[in-house]
């Protein structure tokens, strides 16, 4: 497509406004419940329900409401003013609170069941409208998982339980998105870190009168320091802060478990992780645990290996640093010190590869990539009067089908909003704003944002990726475009979060595979001085390094997976300590040792408090086994055909949660999925 073209293409949907007060925002939410109850009261009146008077207005409504819904529930994370953060926090508590009401009417339970009792040996209405069928088997599968076939007595006790979860959930997430915890370093104290990264830390004067530099726990702050100090002590000091921040967390997460706990025995399942494992693909806790401890057991043989490497490495440095070796590897010496073996064995320099990948251009590269493979085109909205944003840093690009460069079809909006802030979500996600469906015939476009924390461009250089965040750039916005592509009629079957939970993070893993490949790599460099490419050798270096020490870092993706099936599959949660088990485990699977550091990160694990990653951080490990199988199978011989890229796009991405993940699997890939290539990949074929 032309540049010419680019400038003429004018979206048919408007971008959202962003422009909301505090005030607005509570009034909205509170004017979105009434009509949500309001129709729910006449629905539940509706005499011999059908799915023209009961499934269509209740999605029709889903559909309308929930891109607003999601709108003022997503700026508790960007919001630069405090007020709206708050009034959109107090926003998501209004609706979750109403969600959990809704979700729990025993009145619009017996319209959906008579429905569906009507409609589910259909044959003929499930072929013909098998959206429609799909949509009320979800409804009525969703009030049975909630105990509506319950009594009275227990549902009560249900909706009790499923609040106090929602509300630990917020406040969990409050917590940490609010945290404005530090360490402070002299800078002898923080010898080893580069003055690019010394800059942006700010200063200040102790009340011993001596200079310091503050090292929050945001990440471009707090990785620098564990991966170049040079000071054992500090590291020590830099990850123990960090792991124990936001300590206020704690009772949340432990009160939160027992309310799973309770609510699971309530609807009639064993433990919290099977009641949670009933709609994923993984179906129950002993397959999810026997997938753990293989791998597990599997990799430890590789893990000791590379821990014997790193300790030597240790033992070397300690001598040339003239500090004494006490033969021990901890796990603050983690980063320095796979850091420092890619230096010395690989001459990666992740400091020096930064400065090929400028933000700007790079992302402009990385969105040609999408436009060969997925035929997708990116235009940015420059035009102050037309962008329509929450915050000046962020970027506003209309998306367009270009399967017929000379007809475009406008596909949606995704937002990119890439530097932290303070009061800003500190991790890097995707967030869903409205799903795309269709109503009378027209389709509602959706929108989606891309949320992460890329260093600032400083007055000396501007914004440089790191490799890695190259890697979860690519990833995040493998997700936005999952949300963006979705073909289906009904909102709540398109996207990412259609799919089952430990399903969802294959296609964004799949992408990340091209960020390891050098044609790709070479096209996306350009040096923010020179604008040269990426030397080859450079290159070369960083690509051999794709595996290396990969066992210990599955090892500690396997750490947390464990701990997460562990909590939810006790049964005395009374007498579990969770502080031993998350030091013990981290010790006996990372194989890195705690030395005399206890310390209680599961207070900053956001994913253990989600109803859909709680008992389902193992789907990151399980998910890899279609990414690999899918890449390797379909576009290792050939990452930019865009044949390849638009069957995986129309089959896997469009389809969003319609149909069953390994039907669509054993359609793009031409056979049943398997997991060679994910063995492979780990070094164990």
């Amino acid at each position: 497509m032309s540049a010419t073209m680019s400038a003429t293409l004018v979206p048919p949907q408007a971008a959202p406004s962003w422009k909301y007060s505090p005030e607005d925002i509570l009034q909205l939410t509170n004017e979105t419940i009434a009509s949500t109850s309001a129709l729910h009261d006449a629905l539940a009146g509706v005499e011999n329900p059908t799915v023209e008077s009961l499934v269509k207005p209740f999605l029709e409504h889903e559909n309308t409401t929930q891109p607003l819904i999601n709108q003022l529930t997503f700026l508790q994370h960007v919001s630069a003013d405090k007020e709206v953060r708050d009034a959109s926090t107090k926003a998501t508590e209004l609706l979750q609170d109403f969600e959990i009401e809704a979700s729990l009417r025993h009145d619009l339970f017996v319209q959906f069941d008579k429905v569906w009792q009507a409609c589910k040996d259909d044959a003929k209405f499930k072929k013909e409208h098998f959206e429609l069928y799909k949509f009320v088997e979800k409804c009525h599968k969703d009030y049975v998982r909630a105990g509506l076939n319950l009594p009275e007595e227990k549902r009560n006790k249900v909706k009790e339980l499923q609040k106090k979860m929602s509300n630990n959930s917020l406040q969990f997430s409050k917590n940490l998105g609010e945290q404005k915890e530090f360490v402070a370093f002299t800078t002898e104290e923080l010898d080893g870190v580069s003055a690019s990264v010394m800059d942006q830390f700010e200063k200040f004067t102790d009340t011993d009168g001596v200079e310091k530099h503050k090292v929050t726990f945001k990440y471009p702050d707090i990785l620098p320091v564990l991966k170049t100090a040079k000071n054992p002590e500090t590291r020590k000091r830099a990850f123990g802060g960090d792991q124990n921040k936001v300590p206020q967390n704690e009772v949340l997460f432990l009160e939160t478990l027992r309310l799973r706990d309770e609510l699971a025995g309530l609807l009639g399942y064993s433990t919290y992780a099977n009641y949670n494992l009933d709609i994923k693909m993984a179906k129950k806790q002993e397959t999810v645990l026997a997938f753990l401890e293989d791998l597990k057991n599997k990799l430890k043989p590789l893990g000791v290996k590379e821990i014997e490497a790193l300790k030597s490495l240790k033992e070397k440095d300690c001598k040339e640093l003239a500090i004494p070796f006490d033969n021990h590897y901890y796990i603050w010496d983690n980063r320095y010190y796979d850091n420092k073996y890619l230096k010395e064995n690989y001459n990666v320099d992740e400091e020096k590869i930064s400065e090929y990948f400028p933000l700007e251009p790079t992302i402009g590269g990385m969105l040609k990539i999408y436009e060969t493979v997925l035929k997708l085109k990116f235009v940015e909205e420059t035009d102050a009067e037309k962008k329509q944003v929450w915050h000046e840093d962020v970027k506003q690009l209309a998306v367009w089908k270009v399967d017929k460069a000379e007809s475009p079809e406008f596909v949606g909006w995704i937002y990119f909003d890439l530097h932290p802030r303070d009061g800003k979500y500190g991790h890097a996600a995707n967030f869903g704003i409205a799903s795309s469906y269709v109503r009378d015939g027209a389709r509602s476009h959706p929108v989606t944002a891309l949320v992460c924390n890329f260093s600032k461009p400083s007055a000396k250089k501007p914004a440089l990726l790191k490799h890695s965040e190259i890697t979860t750039f690519f990833h995040e916005l493998g997700h936005g475009i999952h949300d963006l592509v979705g073909g289906n009629h009904i909102g709540r079957f398109n996207g990412p979060g259609a799919t089952p939970w430990d399903f969802v993070e294959a296609p964004s893993q799949m992408l990340e595979f091209w960020t390891w490949n050098k044609n790709e790599l070479s096209t996306l460099s350009q040096h923010y001085e020179t604008g040269e490419k990426i030397p080859e050798q450079l290159l070369d270096s960083l690509i051999a390094t794709k595996h290396v020490n990969g066992a210990l870092f599955a090892l500690r993706q396997l750490t947390f997976g464990l701990f997460d099936m562990t909590v939810h599959t006790c049964k005395d949660l009374e007498n579990l300590d969770v502080t031993s088990l998350w030091n013990d485990l981290r010790q006996e699977v990372s194989l890195v040792e705690n030395g005399d550091q206890v310390t209680k990160g599961f207070n900053s694990f956001g994913h253990i408090m989600s109803g859909a990653y709680s008992a389902g951080y193992y789907g990151y490990m399980w998910a890899e086994v279609f990414a690999a199988d899918m890449y390797h199978t379909k576009f290792a011989a050939d990452p930019l055909n865009g044949d390849v890229g638009v069957r995986y796009r129309d089959i896997v991405l469009s389809r969003g949660g319609l149909y069953e993940i390994d039907d669509n699997l054993r359609e793009f890939l031409g056979r049943e999925p398997n997991n060679e290539a994910f063995l492979r990949e780990l070094g164990l074929s």
